[in-house]
């Protein structure tokens, strides 16, 4: 069984701990056994040059006797007790010693067989040797009687006593030691409790499943995601977001803009709320649709978003089925209503015995429908933009609203940066805009024309409404803004959208209800330059 990633976080990090002031200790107790070595090599040869140039060691050596062996002793004796020195051996040029801590010891041979510098050089000099009292470290010096050497004076102190010593400086970082093994224990539990709580309180392995998950999720949607950071750079997509907008590695922490035109992108990273679908123009003949999401740290600061977006091209397959069903179902409620009324109205000319204005009725009712049908599928060249003239005149039928659609009117070519989709939605848009703000007693009317006029399409939409407001004509365009309760405000903004992406041109007049003249070219004007 694994252990937890906090008992593993805690164990490494007690572990480097220990390692790192154990090291610490080591290299202080080494430093410190230098330091106190070289002190003491320092000490040990003062005492021996002081002791060498004694005048009792002098005239001692020197064959006089003025002063006995044991007075020299206890002259000597007293100056290592004072000096704090394990022992001062005063010796003749016969190696026998004059002076020790052990009396029996005093007239027998020094040593340690470091003595024959001092003896044959002469020379001052530290050295460690094995003695009577155990290894120690000595200063010699040699004793001098009118420039002719009589002896030498080796002071030393026991190895031991270097290491009591040593230790008893260590000593004193022990308690330092101890504090801060506690406190980087404490740290490691602090720092393993953040990170459990940032990682949510899941184990490596369970992340790591996670994240494959994710992966195959992100990879295998339909749809195509990417995250940005809060600067609106690019730190994540997928699959199919790689082959909608052709981004590849390198693309990283680049800013979005330069792949898809996001002019939402800095007004929503300080929105509350997330933007609802809507369709983005990536380029000529490509358009997605889109849905914001914004990213949000546990402090609610926004720190990216998240952007999913769909190729319009199999959603606006499915979209012109239903459209179609939908054109068809109110062009056949539109009608049966319609020819209902027109049955009432023969069947009560029959009744009244009026045949002749029951045939004049039939007549001119048949002509006229024609005359409608004729104008749109013949004069219309496009199928698309056909059904939808014909859907909302039908729907008009039955609003009680007459849609006039002028017999000149001409459509030959969609213009090069609009598909029929975007044309109809265009056209369908504005229609129904009008319809919404005509009266439905009989008395709403809307003209509407189509024509090609040299290298453009021109498109003219008038009803006998109330008009738009002076204090909102700057506002109708925006995302959101309607006057109308409900999922409202997308259709003007989606309808000035396509227009400029093609290049072209909507003017609103308001004079006597509203006017819509919109002018888009035929070819790219910048291609043909």
């Amino acid at each position: 069984m694994k252990m937890k990633l906090g008992t593993q976080i805690t164990i490494f990090f007690v572990i480097i701990l220990i390692f790192s002031l154990g090291s610490m200790t080591f290299l202080s107790y080494h430093q410190m056994r230098i330091i106190l070595t070289d002190e003491l090599e320092e000490k040990l040869m003062n005492i021996a040059v002081y002791a060498s140039e004694d005048y009792m060691v002098i005239d001692c050596l020197d064959g006089y006797e003025n002063f006995t062996n044991e007075e020299l002793n206890e002259h000597i004796e007293e100056i290592r007790s004072e000096t704090n020195v394990d022992f001062i051996t005063v010796f003749g040029m016969d190696r026998l010693r004059l002076t020790h801590p052990v009396k029996e010891k005093i007239g027998k041979e020094f040593e340690g067989g470091d003595e024959g510098r001092a003896l044959t050089e002469p020379s001052r000099y530290i050295s460690s040797a094995v003695g009577s009292l155990g290894k120690s470290l000595r200063a010699f010096s040699p004793v001098y009687k009118d420039g002719v050497q009589v002896g030498a004076v080796c002071v030393g102190s026991t190895l031991v006593e270097i290491n009591k010593e040593t230790f008893a400086k260590t000593e004193q970082f022990v308690p330092f030691i101890l504090i801060g093994l506690v406190l980087g224990i404490c740290c490691a539990y602090i720092l393993t409790t953040n990170i459990k709580y940032e990682i949510l309180g899941m184990e490596p392995r369970e992340i790591t499943l996670l994240l494959k998950q994710n992966d195959a999720i992100l990879e295998n949607v339909k749809e195509g995601i990417i995250t940005l950071d809060e600067k609106g750079n690019l730190i994540q997509f997928n699959k199919e977001a790689a082959k909608i907008l052709g981004l590849t590695r390198k693309d990283m922490n680049r800013n979005i803009n330069m792949f898809i035109n996001l002019e939402d992108a800095n007004r929503l990273m300080n929105d509350e709320n997330n933007i609802e679908d809507f369709e983005v123009k990536i380029r000529p003949g490509v358009t997605v649709l889109c849905k914001y999401n914004v990213l949000k740290d546990d402090k609610n600061h926004i720190i990216g978003q998240v952007i999913n977006f769909r190729d319009l091209t199999d959603v606006k397959r499915i979209a012109e089925e239903l459209t179609g069903i939908q054109k068809m179902a109110w062009s056949l409620r539109a009608q049966n209503h319609e020819f209902m009324n027109k049955l009432h109205t023969i069947s009560g000319l029959i009744q009244l015995e009026e045949y002749d204005e029951a045939i004049k009725y039939i007549s001119k009712t048949s002509s006229r429908g024609n005359d409608v049908t004729s104008t749109i599928t013949g004069r219309i060249k496009n199928i698309n933009i056909a059904a939808i003239l014909l859907a909302k005149y039908y729907k008009a039928e039955e609003l009680r609203i007459k849609l006039e659609i002028d017999k000149s009117s001409f459509l030959n070519k969609v213009p090069e940066h609009l598909n029929d989709d975007d044309l109809s939605s265009v056209i369908g848009n504005l229609i129904e805009n009008s319809l919404d703000a005509v009266s439905v007693d009989g008395t709403g009317k809307i003209l509407f024309k189509m024509s090609e006029d040299d290298d453009k399409v021109i498109i003219d939409i008038k009803d006998n409404g109330p008009g738009v407001p002076e204090n909102i004509k700057e506002k109708i365009y925006e995302r959101n803004f309607s006057t109308k309760s409900g999922q409202r405000g997308f259709g003007l903004y989606i309808v000035k959208n396509i227009i400029e992406n093609a290049n072209g041109e909507i003017t609103l007049s308001t004079d006597k209800g509203t006017s819509w003249h919109i002018e888009i070219p035929i070819e790219d004007g910048d291609e043909n330059d």
